[in-house]
């Protein structure tokens, strides 16, 4: 068996998710896990398959060849060993929309705490009451088991400060 991360963008109209199903399923692969959405127009999509090792080259090829319209690439993945050293971590952040938020939070989380980011979620919304632009991120870290609980909340208390951002953060 093996395993294809798949990553397709393209122009957004009906019939994309069946068109790769019909590929991955002609191919006996199984359609593991996915995250996809549309976005002014566009689709964008990441999805990961199992497929029997003789069908993966052609499943490789159909889907990079076909008629959908869309940018497909698709690589290979490799078993990830587990996890022995590092802490899941949860960030939520919100506050008024401005340039450099995911910059500079990104600079802090990678340089001063060593953080991978697993999953990163972001939107724009309108505030409930004033109508302003609020910037909402959920992101989801591993950390280094060696890191202190409270150096990370005062690293992320500083940025919060610096941004003028709230910040909630909880070990998962």
């Amino acid at each position: 068996m093996k395993s294809f991360l798949i990553s397709v963008l393209g122009d957004d109209k009906s019939g994309l998710v069946d068109g790769l199903s019909k590929i991955i399923v002609a191919n006996n692969g199984d359609w593991i896990e996915s995250n996809m959405s549309s976005f002014e127009g566009k689709f964008a999509g990441i999805l990961k398959v199992n497929v029997p090792s003789s069908n993966a080259a052609k499943l490789k090829k159909e889907l990079t060849s076909s008629t959908l319209g869309l940018q497909i690439a698709c690589e290979e993945t490799k078993p990830v060993d587990e996890l022995n050293n590092v802490m899941s971590y949860n960030i939520e952040l919100i506050g008024q929309n401005h340039v450099g938020i995911i910059n500079k939070l990104s600079h802090v989380l990678a340089d001063e705490l060593e953080a991978n980011v697993e999953e990163l979620k972001t939107e724009i919304i309108d505030a409930s009451m004033s109508g302003e632009q609020l910037f909402k991120a959920q992101i989801n870290l591993h950390l280094p088991n060696s890191l202190d609980e409270n150096l990370i909340r005062d690293k992320l208390e500083q940025i919060a400060d610096e941004m003028m951002v709230e910040i909630y953060s909880y070990e998962s």
